[in-house]
């Protein structure tokens, strides 16, 4: 059987399993003579819609997070990253903490918190993650007992930077990251259009142009293409017709971008498929243009 080389990926579930995790021991002052703790849930007791976190523009730029959870409100927030990034995030309230990967395996959770006490045991509480997939991450935060107000800084780069942006989901508009002085954003072709160049060169026949179009760590996703342009080509030449019935775009910023689009394919067999389905592109400086890094569906 083919592989269906594009847009066949892994659902990112906001939920986990019983997953193992890395004990993360911290020594924690004491407050007073008998201190009472709480062990932060192996896995978060409620579980959220994927709509129900919110999309993180993560870069280099460190993205500042203050609200508040209980044990009914949990909060969570996703972001789009590469394999090999260095996840920071600080969290300075006494609140649980899980971070998943795109295969929804829990990476790191915060491992207790001490009853009755509105902050951190340890003030600044810092973490690192290097990351071990591509594709988008879920940070989940919540109290397991009274309400909790808390700060949390996310980065990809080192968190003593003096740039940030602040994100709140008190409130609905979010500041991304500022685009850097030196670079010139009026010649950058929008992602939108990169999507739709794609798909009108695979409906053209034009599939090494396509090919060229996705990035190199894409290309070489032995899942998708176990041998490389030829397993691409077989799939999307048994393709007789590509209809784009919209374009949406989710988020960018000098980086990366996500794109929602719903597209109609017509198989050479007279079989027709629909799939909506989001596309994660990176900005490629050297060819200055947009490569399709990831793909999942809707």
């Amino acid at each position: 059987m083919k592989k269906l080389p594009l847009y066949v990926t892994i659902s990112i579930i906001c939920g986990c399993s019983n997953f193992s995790t890395t004990e993360n021991q911290s020594y924690l002052p004491i407050t007073s003579p008998t201190p009472t703790f709480i062990e932060c849930p192996e896995k978060p007791v409620v579980r959220l819609d994927k709509t129900e976190t919110k999309s993180l523009s993560l870069t280099e730029s460190i993205i500042k997070i203050s609200d508040s959870v209980n044990s009914e409100k949990h909060l969570g927030y996703k972001f789009y990253a590469r394999t090999g990034k260095d996840f920071n995030y600080r969290i300075t309230s006494n609140v649980c903490i899980w971070i998943f990967a795109p295969n929804t395996k829990l990476l790191q959770r915060r491992e207790l918190i001490i009853a009755a006490q509105k902050d951190s045991p340890i003030s600044g509480e810092q973490m690192f993650i290097n990351l071990p997939l591509t594709g988008e991450y879920i940070v989940q935060v919540s109290s397991p007992t009274e309400s909790a107000e808390f700060n949390l800084e996310m980065s990809l780069g080192d968190l003593p930077i003096s740039e940030s942006s602040v994100v709140s989901s008190k409130n609905t508009k979010s500041t991304s990251p500022s685009i850097s002085k030196g670079e010139n954003t009026s010649t950058k072709s929008s992602a939108e259009e990169a999507v739709k160049n794609y798909y009108s060169n695979l409906n053209q026949g034009k599939y090494q142009q396509a090919w060229n179009q996705l990035s190199v760590s894409f290309q070489n996703n032995q899942k998708l293409h176990p041998e490389g342009y030829n397993s691409y080509y077989d799939w999307w030449s048994g393709i007789s017709n590509i209809l784009i019935q919209d374009v949406q775009k989710i988020q960018t910023n000098t980086d990366t971008a996500i794109i929602d689009v719903l597209v109609k394919y017509t198989k050479k067999s007279g079989e027709n498929l629909t799939q909506s389905l989001q596309l994660f592109l990176v900005w490629n400086s050297a060819n200055q243009n947009w490569a399709i890094d990831a793909v999942r569906l809707n």
